[in-house]
């Protein structure tokens, strides 16, 4: 099993989602999506889902 590093991590983990498009926005929450101009978003799920 692999290692979790913290950086790496980080970089992977801390992005925003939109709701209606899915698409991602690294850093603090936008205003608005760049792709489709929705402005709900969702946090990146830090757990795996298990299927």
């Amino acid at each position: 099993m692999a290692q979790r590093h913290a950086v790496a991590e980080a970089r992977l983990l801390k992005k925003w989602i939109c709701m209606k498009c899915s698409a991602t926005h690294r850093g603090s929450k936008p205003g608005s999506c760049r792709k489709c101009g929705y402005k709900n978003f969702r946090p990146k799920a830090a757990e795996r889902r298990k299927t």
